[in-house]
């Protein structure tokens, strides 16, 4: 596992963890299978992109 996890820039690896975070309280604060469940972890999901697309400007500010 943590081979994986070395090819993931800081940047990326961070916004994988927020990721998870988002979709575990999304699952907390919601009934499975709900139009409520789905809506939060959409929501996830696009703040996840917009995260990688963040992390990628970083890194490749960097090189």
């Amino acid at each position: 596992m943590l081979g994986c996890t070395s090819t993931l820039s800081p940047e990326l690896n961070q916004c994988a963890q927020q990721h998870y975070q988002c979709e575990r309280s999304c699952e907390m604060q919601n009934t499975p299978e709900t139009m409520s469940l789905q809506l939060c972890t959409d929501k996830c999901i696009e703040q996840h992109n917009a995260c990688k697309i963040q992390a990628e400007k970083i890194t490749k500010s960097k090189r």
